[in-house]
């Protein structure tokens, strides 16, 4: 779609950061030179339903002229949008765009009373949902419900009067809110992170730079995708669906992950992407018969989320012998903003890799100074992928975007390559009678053992030591029984004394958000309850 992917520097509120010289102003200019240049090519798959770039364009066009006409949705408008990954999710979405409305983007699977915390906090104009999640609407009490709620179904698609021009849309700046999405806070009340045009623009282009120049297809006219993660996560909404726009890749929708059929789909279609977490390959390759697709034709898979399991990713080259691998380190925050391309998969197999285009990392001490290659300090970043902050929450944005930068939580090093490893969060950092223990560095050990297959280290609370290591096993399938005079034997030689687990849990499942991330805080209060 543009061919000079080169790079400025702009000022930003008073500070600098780069982005692409070559950009679209807001999302409905992306959409519209994608219609220009793709047209006919097929956009949005799902089941028997499917739509190219132009039949797309006249979707937008109907729903945005009918959110104006009977919401008064406009500029400054917040759209709730509560949906399963859908044709009509991504039409809806880009509807509210473009009529310069914010979408407020709301987990599925959270709980009624989970929703109503969030609505309550996003002054919504209008709630769209999916008739599906009507149940969970109804359980939303009257008093903290929007003022207007729409059910879209297909059939309410289907009625809407052709349009044949899109109403006139405000202008849309770089800098306005396109979407908010939900973060956890320290405090347990919902942050809503505020990310702009500007955001998804540069994850769009960013992804071309690297589909283009460092990870081509061998055919780009022919990318196509699968949409497993929900597009309530950054990792759907922002590093595919705006990529996919972009690039003219046909989006293969799946609202719920059924193991065979997704397999069948693959081999059917010829999807040549994939994009997930090491847990959706797991249950690939260990709860299925792939062994009996030809999966061939898959050429990419970027994955993030967690660590990959070394015997996990041999896995994965056998079963797709063609495919090449990416790992992405990202937050709603920043989205993706380093990347590990291969060949350094398996040369630096604990590393997320290098700052990606337009992001500019650091890794600093608790006084904001930069620490030099190999010491740990906290990841922070810059760039126009970093978000402007969390809706109405000014203290919490305080403490996290600095003069800039957006400074993680999450604690690594840098070697003298460039290459970043994560080593944990630093409200995970377990405090074992003074010494510091990081719960990725002794993951990232932990996975290398031949017995288990998944594998979460916290600290729990301990009357002597103050805190003391413990590790959540989920051992391989068929392996020999596990005990914890074998993981701390196996982790003697590669860790000092104080990192090495004292207490061990085996269990058949972690708790894990959609983005495949363990739920420390989650698994600690269930471990805490075992005598």
């Amino acid at each position: 779609m543009i061919e000079d992917y080169s790079i400025e520097t702009v000022i930003v509120d008073g500070y600098p950061i780069q982005t692409f010289k070559h950009r679209f102003k807001n999302v409905p200019a992306l959409f519209r030179k994608a219609v220009e240049t793709y047209g006919e090519r097929p956009f949005l798959f799902e089941g028997d339903n499917r739509l190219t770039f132009l039949e797309t364009q006249d979707r937008i066009f109907r729903i945005s002229a009918y959110l104006k006409k009977e919401f008064a949705i406009g500029k400054g408008s917040h759209v709730g949008l509560l949906m399963e990954n859908s044709n009509n999710f991504v039409l809806v979405f880009l509807s509210i765009l473009q009529l310069g409305a914010t979408a407020v983007v709301f987990n599925h699977h959270l709980t009624g009373t989970e929703l109503e915390r969030q609505m309550e906090v996003s002054d919504l104009d209008l709630m769209v949902f999916s008739p599906l999640f009507s149940a969970k609407i109804e359980e939303v009490r009257s008093e903290k419900k929007p003022p207007k709620t729409l059910s879209f179904g297909p059939d309410l698609l289907e009625e809407l009067p052709l349009a044949l021009v899109s109403p006139t849309a405000p202008e849309i700046e770089e800098d306005d809110t396109a979407v908010i999405l939900f973060t956890s806070g320290t405090t347990g009340l919902p942050k809503g992170t505020m990310i702009t045009h500007r955001n998804l623009i540069t994850s769009a282009i960013k992804q071309g730079y690297y589909s283009t120049y460092e990870m081509p297809l061998k055919d780009p006219s022919h990318s196509k995708t699968l949409l497993v993660a929900p597009l309530f996560h950054v990792l759907a909404l922002q590093e595919q669906l705006l990529p996919a726009i972009f690039s003219g890749t046909t989006l293969y929708m799946m609202p719920v992950l059924l193991p065979e059929p997704l397999l069948e789909l693959i081999v059917r279609e010829k999807i040549n992407i994939l994009t997930g977490t090491p847990t959706l390959f797991w249950i690939l390759i260990h709860k299925t018969p792939i062994q009996n697709y030809d999966l061939r034709c898959v050429e990419l898979i970027k994955y993030g989320g967690a660590p990959m399991p070394p015997d996990l990713l041999k896995d994965i080259k056998k079963v797709f012998p063609e495919v090449r691998l990416v790992n992405g380190y990202g937050l709603t925050e920043a989205s993706v903003i380093t990347l590990l391309l291969d060949p350094y998969i398996e040369k630096k197999p604990t590393s997320v890799g290098r700052p990606a285009l337009c992001s500019e990392v650091k890794l600093v001490d608790p006084f904001g100074k930069a620490v030099p290659p190999q010491e740990i300090g906290e990841l922070a970043v810059r760039g126009a992928l970093v978000t402007k902050g969390y809706y109405k929450l000014p203290e919490e944005t305080r403490k996290a975007y600095r003069e800039g930068w957006f400074f993680t939580g999450d604690m690594g090093f840098q070697d003298e390559e460039g290459f970043i490893t994560l080593v944990g969060r630093s409200k995970e950092m377990i405090n074992r009678g003074g010494e510091k223990v990081y719960p990725v560095e002794v993951e990232n050990i932990l996975h290398l053992h031949p017995k288990i297959l998944d594998v979460a280290v916290l600290g729990l609370p301990d009357p002597v030591m103050g805190e003391i290591v413990a590790c959540a096993v989920i051992p391989r399938p068929g392996s020999e029984a596990l005990d914890l005079t074998e993981i701390q034997e196996f982790c003697r030689s590669q860790l000092a004394y104080y990192k090495i687990p004292q207490r061990m849990f085996l269990l058949s499942e972690l708790p894990k958000n959609p983005g495949g991330k363990v739920m420390k805080k989650k698994l600690a209060e269930q471990l805490q309850k075992v005598p």
